[in-house]
């Protein structure tokens, strides 16, 4: 199976790591809108100042906070969802397969540490990698056609 076959398996797999970027930079974000709804108050004292626009500014600023506090929450429900659909499929490899896609997958290990781990070269990482995810396309399209047939019963 050439490499462009493989791709839906790839696409599957580091599916992962995105949902993982996705939480890491919402968390970020609602910081920046915590700051941003901290620090935006009307003045006191002095001469008054038209305040409204301040007090809208940290109004949406807080909204935005909690807004953005329930897509962390509903990403957080797909990365569990997704991680446990991952394992599930990897899991139906030999240990080795597993083991690897587990590594670089889920745990985040690139394949030159792979390699090492396994006290084999990075040839062999790079090898055991493409057969693993050959097999995981196997599954994937196994998983597919259990679909297409449920679907037309």
């Amino acid at each position: 199976m050439c490499k462009s076959k493989t791709r839906e398996a790839q696409v599957f797999l580091r599916q992962l790591k995105k949902l993982d970027s996705m939480i890491t930079n919402k968390l970020i974000e609602k910081e920046q809108w915590k700051a941003l709804a901290l620090g935006t108050t009307a003045q006191s004292g002095g001469e008054r100042v038209q305040s409204s626009g301040s007090q809208q500014k940290m109004a949406d600023a807080v909204n935005r906070y909690i807004d953005i506090e329930k897509e962390i929450d509903a990403c957080v429900d797909r990365l569990v969802d997704t991680k446990k659909d991952v394992i599930h499929v990897i899991e139906q490899l030999d240990a080795t397969e597993y083991d690897l896609l587990h590594k670089v997958y889920v745990q985040y290990i690139t394949l030159e540490d792979v390699a090492e781990i396994y006290e084999k070269s990075y040839s062999w990482a790079t090898s055991a990698h493409g057969r693993a995810l050959v097999n995981v396309q196997r599954i994937l399209d196994s998983r597919s056609n259990r679909k297409q047939i449920e679907s037309k019963a």
